[in-house]
């Protein structure tokens, strides 16, 4: 028997396929990551028909490439590496498992999107931890599976938040369950009717396997489901705008005010980010543009629960005071943007259409990275120099600045806008800059595509033990092989 007649056996055959414009589709994306085509499209419904297909790879030698988030892509990490992979798309599990307010926790499946999911959450009084203004497509696991930083940085403990528990089918074909789910009892209707609710990250064996999983592009196994911490929904809340000519003085006043924890909402973007999270069309882009100084400090201030209107007031007011003693003045509006129209088209909000990355030209490359919060300035500069010298016009490169951990971290975000006919002829610069701000103590935490030959050969212990874990839990290197650190099968 086919492949593919194995796979109907397993999903159906309107489940599977090998439509060419389908498969191209999954052969590229807004990344320097080579051209290459799945075999086949499978799409299972059901943490079994999961498990099903990861068996059948182990007996057929099949590569599988699992995939929660729709188009665009960015990162290169769901294109395969190798010929005959079958894509796993997750997208038709999109089930909200459980909503808990009392324990503000909810278990989602993998095709459930970030809109999805705070239209629920609304009605329980709760919200989720957004990235900044995610694609509607945009899958709430794929975000935190591959810990994409998220925009309330004083609910950011650990770079694994908010995942507390999930649900993995590995490599091998067997189901493991981490945190609170793990046990011990055996089901998680049964944990629930003891109190439990899968919000303790921990195991009851103490290993957490989640941190061997986030962040590996899928190189692990298949993750049916997360259990993730929410916060309550704000009753009452405003956003400030804080202005500069440079990012430094705004990362101090987020840093401020991260540790009197008043802000919610709390980053730094330049000019061309912030009218490009605002405006759909470029000439509009443009002309917002203009009106706004380089730098922006977005902070929402919020109260919530019984006295929401009393924290919210003196929160206000201290925020107020602290910013005051740094010299920064804060605004309710920026550009003749007001406060109130920002919280209503971004805080907590999916990207309209299109794409907010793709509406300045066309296509965006992404350069991201981790650093410590009082030298983000310096790398931003670093980089709109070396644009500037590569011929690239600075203006044209977006930043933004997320803070998490407390303060201990911090994202850098740079977005390359550029024409789609202009996006090859920028990967040198592209490169350079990588490779510059990495000799100059960037960490890449998320190495996709070209910069795994840029990190690894660094971290020559770190690799030997990464791929002595994967022996272990995907013995025949089925799962998304040759991406990171991990040689194809």
């Amino acid at each position: 028997m086919t492949v593919k007649s194995r796979l109907a056996e397993i999903v159906g055959k309107n489940r599977v396929s090998g439509d060419p414009d389908e498969l191209d589709a999954f052969s590229l994306d807004h990344s320097y990551v080579g051209k290459k085509a799945p075999a086949l499209i499978v799409r299972p419904e059901n943490p079994q028909e999961v498990q099903d297909i990861v068996k059948l790879a182990n007996a057929m030698n099949l590569s599988l490439v699992p995939v929660s988030s729709g188009a665009p892509r960015f990162r290169g990490d769901s294109v395969p590496s190798v010929d005959g992979a079958v894509i796993v798309d997750l997208s038709q599990m999109n089930k909200i498992m459980w909503i808990n307010r009392r324990n503000r926790v909810a278990l989602v499946e993998p095709g459930v999107t970030f809109g999805e999911l705070q239209a629920e959450l609304d009605k329980h009084g709760l919200r989720a931890m957004f990235p900044l203004a995610p694609k509607s497509s945009k899958s709430v696991i794929g975000a935190y599976m591959e810990r994409e930083p998220f925009t309330v940085p004083r609910y950011a403990w650990d770079l694994g938040d908010p995942v507390a528990g999930a649900e993995f089918v590995l490599g091998d074909g067997n189901t493991m369950r981490t945190g609170g789910a793990a046990g011990p009892a055996a089901t998680l209707e049964a944990q629930r009717a003891t109190g439990g609710a899968q919000k303790l990250p921990m195991s009851p064996i103490s290993m957490d396997f989640r941190r061997i999983a986030q962040g590996s592009s899928g190189s692990f196994g298949v993750c049916n489901w997360i259990s993730l911490r929410c916060e309550l929904l704000p009753e009452h809340e405003q956003v400030f705008f804080g202005e500069a000519d440079s990012p430094a003085p705004l990362m101090e006043a987020a840093r401020r005010f991260l540790s009197l924890r008043l802000a919610d909402d709390l980053y730094v973007v330049n000019r061309l980010t912030f009218a490009s999270l605002l405006k759909t069309e470029p000439d509009k882009i443009e002309a917002l543009k203009e009106k706004l100084p380089p730098y922006i400090l977005v902070a929402s201030v919020a109260g919530f629960g019984d006295l929401a209107k009393d924290q919210f007031n003196y929160k206000v007011a201290d925020l107020k005071d602290a910013a005051k003693k740094l010299k920064l003045p804060l605004s309710s509006r920026i550009g003749g943007v007001t406060g109130a129209a920002y919280l209503s088209q971004v805080v907590r909000k999916c990207s309209a259409e299109p794409y907010w990355k793709l509406r300045p030209q066309g296509d965006c490359r992404e350069l991201f990275f981790l650093a410590p919060p009082n030298k983000a300035a310096g790398y931003v500069e670093q980089a709109l120099a070396l644009a500037e010298k590569g011929g690239f016009n600075p203006d044209d490169v977006g930043v933004y600045l997320q803070m998490a951990v407390h303060g201990a971290v911090c994202h850098c975000g740079l977005d390359y806008f550029v024409s789609p006919e202009k996006a090859e002829a920028l990967k040198p610069l592209f490169m350079e800059t990588s490779k510059a701000l990495f000799e100059n103590g960037a960490y890449f935490s998320r190495p996709y595509g070209p910069w795994s030959g840029l990190v690894y050969p660094r971290y020559e212990t770190f690799v030997k033990y990464a791929n002595k874990l994967k022996a272990v839990f995907d013995p025949k290197g089925v799962m998304n092989p040759g991406k990171l650190c991990f040689k194809e099968n």
